[in-house]
């Protein structure tokens, strides 16, 4: 499992810089004379760069080697956000940060490539939950330490901090982490692999985009439907051909398909919920940047305790059960959002936050986990980076989401600035969104993943 936790920390670095950057908007802003809603695209650029890269991780991971992919994408990851810290003008910004995304892709899908390469399957749940718990504790940690960092120091330093990380990650993938090489190579797709990141960096930036008011509507709805396109291209394309750039053959096994796709809609929550609970504490509330960031930090100590849970509660529910309950569980917390006032206790907010992020967190430890129960180990490459493609999706899907609710609502409420009114709603239909998950959880078989659930250790009477 050592494997495993290196890699956990290398996703961490990934999740951590993406979700700070969001609170150094205002300061970056600033810093290049521009307005403050224009810099949504250091974020889009972000996104594009992570995007488009993820259908080459498999091939790449198993035509030079994973753990040669890995040392790659950490190495180029620190050096592109120290040229980010150190970038004058915005277009070397944005060009840094989109190679940034690029290197930020290749960590998690070849990580779990490596892990799941190198373990039984009885030990997938533990896998997982230490690959997942990182991933969940960057969006949650991020804006508090990121505040910190850009209040006493600068937003270049949010950067800055990562090369060090980066410089730590290298030394221990190469001390602990051996090679792992697929039996199969093959030659790349090389029309596929034009189809399917193109259809992937449109909707990514099509998505992103539609919240934008100084882009006209026809070449954001041009975007998205070319992308649109591209898919429904690749995915003829990917059927005829033996060896796609990305093989979709997972998705017809039920329950790959239940956590690539209908997992989506919970994933969605990951990256909308911190994004509407910083609206709301700091607009809405009138919060400083610290106690905002102290408020959401009780989401990362539930993260950070669901590791031991997971496996007693699936040993308890099984996987179908408890996908289906939690599901509905986290709707009504996130909900419940909608009823918190400026003068609502701060031990109230913090014990909400804390339950969040604990069945969060456990709901993406079981979906991640379930999504390999059926499959074969020589499809997991494959199936490693659908997953990556419908995290980074589901993100955007996300901030898309909730900035369009938010528009919405200010226009129904007839408001000219953000205030609580607007904003708390917001939650409401955010959870209701992430119920569509129900319609996929409810199609898992009863007795999915039982060959992960370890059985519990009873013992033998005297």
């Amino acid at each position: 499992m050592i494997a495993a936790t290196v890699v956990g920390c290398a996703a961490f670095m990934q999740a951590f810089d993406t979700s700070a950057v969001s609170i150094a908007l205002p300061k970056m802003a600033a810093s290049f004379g521009v307005p403050v809603l224009s810099l949504n695209i250091v974020v889009t650029a972000y996104l594009i760069g992570a995007t488009a890269i993820l259908p080459l991780c498999g091939w790449a991971a198993d035509r030079f080697g994973a753990r040669a992919m890995f040392l790659l994408a950490v190495a180029t990851f620190g050096l592109s956000a120290f040229a980010c810290g150190l970038a004058t003008s915005l277009p070397v910004l944005l060009a840094a940060r989109v190679l940034e995304g690029c290197a930020g892709a290749l960590l998690l899908p070849v990580g779990r490539i490596i892990v799941l390469r190198s373990i039984d399957k009885s030990e997938f749940v533990r896998a997982m939950s230490m690959l997942t718990l990182p991933v969940m504790l960057g969006p949650v940690i991020g804006p508090p330490i990121g505040g910190l960092i850009v209040t006493i120091a600068s937003w270049r330093w949010l950067f800055f901090a990562n090369v060090p990380i980066a410089v730590i990650g290298l030394l221990l993938v190469w001390r602990f982490v051996g090679e792992i090489r697929s039996d199969e190579k093959h030659p790349i797709d090389l029309v596929g692999a034009i189809l399917i990141i193109t259809a992937l960096a449109g909707l990514t930036f099509g998505i992103a985009a539609a919240t934008r008011a100084d882009l006209p509507p026809w070449l954001i709805g041009g975007v998205i439907v070319a992308g649109a396109v591209c898919s429904l291209l690749y995915i003829v394309h990917a059927r005829r051909r033996p060896n796609p750039i990305l093989d979709l053959g997972s998705l017809d096994v039920l329950t790959s398909r239940v956590s690539s796709v209908g997992g989506m809609f919970v994933r969605m929550l990951t990256s909308s919920v911190p994004y509407l609970l910083a609206m709301l504490f700091q607009v809405g509330f009138g919060m400083s940047a610290v106690e905002t960031g102290g408020l959401i930090f009780a989401g990362a100590i539930g993260s950070l305790l669901s590791r031991g849970v997971i496996n007693p509660v699936l040993t308890l529910f099984g996987f179908r059960r408890f996908l289906i309950l939690n599901t509905v569980l986290i709707a009504l917390l996130v909900a419940a959002c909608a009823l918190l006032t400026r003068g609502t206790p701060h031990v109230v907010i913090l014990a909400l936050l804390f339950a969040q992020g604990l069945l969060r967190s456990l709901q993406l430890m079981g979906l991640n986990a379930v999504g390999y129960a059926d499959l074969p180990q020589r499809e997991f490459a494959a199936a490693s980076t659908i997953a990556s493609v419908s995290q980074q999706l589901s993100q955007s899907l996300g901030i898309a989401a909730s900035v369009i609710v938010v528009q919405l609502l200010q226009r129904m409420i007839g408001v000219a600035t953000l205030d609580a009114t607007v904003i708390a709603p917001a939650f409401v239909a955010i959870a209701a969104l992430s119920m569509t998950s129900l319609h996929w959880m409810r199609q898992v078989p009863a007795d999915a993943g039982a060959a992960m659930i370890k059985p519990r250790r009873t013992r033998p009477l005297r």
